[in-house]
C-alpha cells in the first residue's frame, strides 16, 4: 500500500514536471532583446551612420523604431534604419525602412538566429560643391526596442 502511494506521487510528480516543461516553452513565444536609443551625428564631410549589435536566439527579430526628434533638417527629413545580420565574416543587410515622421513603426525579420545590428542614419543631401562642405549636416534623434519572437 505504501509502495504504490509513493509510485503514484512520484508519477504525478514527474508528469507535473513535463508538463510544465511543455507549457512553459509554448508560452514563451516572444522575448525582449534590447532597447536602443541615440543621436545621429551631423557631419558636413560624411554621412555618418550609427551602429547597436544584438543577439538573437529567436528564428525572427520585432523592431519597433520611432524618430523621437528631427534635431537638424534641410529639405529631406527622413531616417533609414537597416537590420543586418552576420554570418561570421560580413555583415548582410535584411531589411531597410525608411521613416519620415515621428510615428513609430514596427516590422519584422525572419533570419535566423545570430549576431544582429541596426544600422541608423539620415537621408544625405549633397551640397552640389566639389569642396567641403559636401552634405547639408542633419541629425536626428530615435529611440526603439528590439523583440524576438
Amino acid at each position: 500500500m505504501v509502495k504504490s502511494i509513493s509510485i503514484t506521487l512520484s508519477t504525478l510528480l514527474l508528469v507535473l514536471v513535463l508538463g510544465f516543461g511543455l507549457s512553459s516553452n509554448s508560452a514563451s513565444a516572444s522575448v525582449h532583446i534590447t532597447n536602443f536609443s541615440g543621436t545621429t551625428t551631423a557631419s558636413t564631410t560624411s554621412a555618418t551612420k550609427k551602429y547597436h549589435h544584438f543577439y538573437s536566439s529567436k528564428e525572427t527579430v520585432n523592431v519597433k523604431f520611432k524618430v523621437d526628434k528631427f534635431i537638424k533638417t534641410h529639405n529631406n527629413k527622413r531616417v533609414y534604419i537597416q537590420v543586418q545580420k552576420s554570418n561570421g565574416i560580413w555583415w548582410t543587410t535584411k531589411t531597410t525602412k525608411s521613416v519620415t515622421s515621428t510615428s513609430q513603426i514596427s516590422f519584422n525579420v525572419t533570419a535566423g538566429e545570430g549576431d544582429y545590428r541596426l544600422v541608423v542614419y539620415d537621408a544625405v543631401e549633397r551640397t552640389g560643391y566639389d569642396k567641403p562642405p559636401l552634405y547639408y549636416a542633419k541629425s536626428s534623434q530615435y529611440s526603439g526596442t528590439v523583440t524576438g519572437l
